[in-house]
Order: structure tokens, then sequence, then C-alpha cells
């Protein structure tokens, strides 16, 4: 389906040259071909299109990145991986659930998978970048998988979602088109600049609630629109902390329109 085309696999330094083209075959079984790598440890081509096997097409077509923000800012949502729980990944969806949902807005909106480093995964800095969260489920004693591995999992449950939901299909098609990352962060990074000058989040620790805004905007998408309407309260709440409140005053003491 079409809505393949709109999924990007990112990897997020990873450290093997055989889990990236192992990774590169596990999209092509699954029919997806989208592969990014984030400042990867290492790009050998040998070892790695020794695991693409007849995926070497996928492998020649990755495109590699600086950083994380990068390779995100083309996509409206970004989907953490996380094996691990507790604090912001309490929120992580299982991945069938998941699947479902992120075919159903991908007919119009760009989504990265994002995978992190073999031996630790995504830290919260990364997941900084996410705006949504999935886990795959697994045996409470050895809940952690292979990078690959993880990668095949995903793309095969997104591939499943794609195939077997015609009405997933047909939400795709109605489904709003949200803005990129590119878009959206600096809004946000406006947004928790607005809420420290007001005085609702902490400077020396913002990071705890713009979390659970920044997931509350990708579970909803935000579109340009939308976006434009929370510049504007962003602008307003630091003119208003920064003095324009005494403006305001001024004017319904005086009976006059605030705009």
């Amino acid at each position: 389906m079409a809505s393949r085309e709109r999924f990007a696999f990112v990897l997020f330094r990873p450290q093997s040259a055989g889990n990236i083209g192992a990774a590169a075959r596990a999209l092509k079984n699954m029919g997806f071909d989208d592969l990014r790598l984030v400042a990867p440890g290492t790009l050998n081509s040998r070892e790695a299109a020794a695991m693409a096997v007849h995926a070497d097409d996928v492998l020649a077509r990755a495109t590699v990145y600086p950083d994380l923000a990068a390779a995100l800012a083309d996509c409206s949502v970004a989907v953490g991986t996380t094996s691990r729980r507790g604090g912001y990944r309490s929120r992580a969806y299982p991945l069938r659930v998941a699947a479902a949902e992120l075919e159903a807005i991908a007919g119009s909106n760009k989504i990265a998978i994002v995978f992190g480093r073999e031996d630790r995964g995504l830290t919260n800095r990364e997941l900084k970048l996410c705006n949504r969260l999935i886990t795959i489920p697994t045996a409470a004693e050895y809940p952690s998988l292979n990078l690959a591995q993880a990668v095949v999992v995903v793309a095969y449950e997104l591939m499943m979602a794609a195939d077997e939901s015609a009405a997933a299909a047909i939400e795709a098609a109605r489904a709003p088109h949200f803005v990129a990352a590119a878009i959206s962060d600096p809004m946000l990074a406006r947004m928790e600049q607005a809420l420290v000058s007001i005085g609702f989040i902490p400077d020396d620790n913002p990071d705890h609630i713009m979390f659970a805004i920044r997931e509350i905007f990708g579970r909803s998408g935000l579109t340009a629109r939308e976006v434009e309407i929370l510049n504007g309260m962003a602008r307003q709440m630091r003119w208003a902390a920064e003095g324009g409140y005494r403006t305001l005053a001024e004017k319904r003491r005086a009976g006059k329109k605030l705009r």
C-alpha cells in the first residue's frame, strides 16, 4: 500500500554494520524502503551488504544524518521505541495497538520510527524529539531485542496493519495533513519559553512538563493553522509576562477592545 512510503525507519547511532544490513533486509521483506542512519558507528559496506542479502537497493539508498533532529525534520510524527518502563516511558503504547493508529494517519503524514543504539537504546534526551512512544511486548525476564529484530517486528506489524484494515485505509485518505517537525519544534521551543516566563514551568527543569505537552500534540497532530495559533499564544504570553499585562489592565479599565 502507498502508506508504506510514508514510514521512515531511523537508526540512531547504530554500532554494527551487520545490524544496518539486516535492518535493510527486514524493511524490504515488509515492503518499506526508507532507511535513515544517524551518525552510524560504522558503515562497513562488505558486512552490511552480506547481511542485507537481496536488499542491497534499500541499503544503497539509506541516508546518513549528523543528528536526530535532521533525520526527523520532514516527519510529522516521530515514534520512539523503548523496552524500558518508568518515567516518560510509562506512556509507551504496545506495538500492535500503535500500529493500527499510525497506519490510519500515514496517508497524508510522514512518520518516523526511531530505534536507539544496540547497547542502551534511546536516552531521555533523544526521546524529547519523539512525540509518541511504542514498546514491543516481550518476556519480562529478558525484554531487550537485537536492533535488527526490533526493526523487523515493527515493520511486520505496520505491514499487517496496512494489509488487514480496509477501514484504516479509508481513514488515511481522510486524515488531516499535520506539519513536519521542522515547523512544530520551533513552536514548542517558543511555548517552553512562554510557559517559563509566566511561571508555569521552572526554567531549571522544563523537560518533565514539556515532554507531556509534546506527547499531547503528537497524539492529536498539529495542522499549519494550529501551529500558527499556538505561536500566537506563546508570543502573547511572553508579551504579557514582560509587562504587557499593564496595557491590558488599562484597556479593560477604559472599556477598550483588547485586540
